[in-house]
């Protein structure tokens, strides 16, 4: 029974017993804020940055075929803001297509609300609440958490600090240092 148990155990373990193998460290708590946005947001407690994150290539993702409506609509609006700002990169399309959709989503049920109104005649022939409001209420929910991943809400934007865009050009700036 107990050399059952250690075999099970050694398999479920393989590190165990192999010298110099290669392990991946699991934090508990929070996840960490990627780099990037730390250096956005400030660093006001110093806190060393590892630096050991994977770093995808910058710019932006082409919208997926399939997107359509108010979502890509919604794709048009954000990408070009968030790319301006180096907040993206090629491996973020599928964050932001669960909030573009899910701001369609929205969109669509607003509509809904705006057509039918908060309540609709039920089964029974009494009034109920409209069911577009639970739907509104997840997309909503589901928009501030992926919109916050990109700093979409006005909380998350005051947390980030861009350097403003200089009108000069690098000939001013050179010009500058030199006087």
């Amino acid at each position: 029974m107990r050399a059952d148990y250690s075999a099970r155990r050694r398999a479920c373990f393989p590190e165990r017993g192999i010298p110099n193998r290669k392990r991946v460290a699991v934090v508990p708590g929070p996840p960490p804020t990627p780099s990037r946005l730390v250096e956005l947001k400030g660093n006001p407690s110093k806190k060393k940055l590892t630096g050991m994150e994977p770093t995808p290539s910058r710019g932006a993702p082409r919208p997926p075929a399939d997107l359509r409506g108010e979502a890509l609509a919604e794709w048009g609006r954000i990408v070009p803001e968030l790319d301006r700002l180096g907040l993206l990169t090629k491996v973020d399309r599928a964050y932001l297509v669960a909030y573009c959709e899910s701001w369609a989503t929205f969109d669509q049920a607003r509509a809904a609300m705006a057509e039918y109104g908060a309540l609709v005649a039920g089964r029974d022939g009494g009034l109920v609440k409209n069911p577009a409001a639970q739907v509104m209420r997840d997309a909503a929910d589901m928009m501030i958490k992926f919109g916050s991943r990109f700093g979409l809400s006005p909380s998350d934007r005051t947390r980030l600090s861009v350097a403003p865009e200089s009108e000069d050009g690098p000939d001013t700036q050179v010009l500058s240092l030199l006087s």
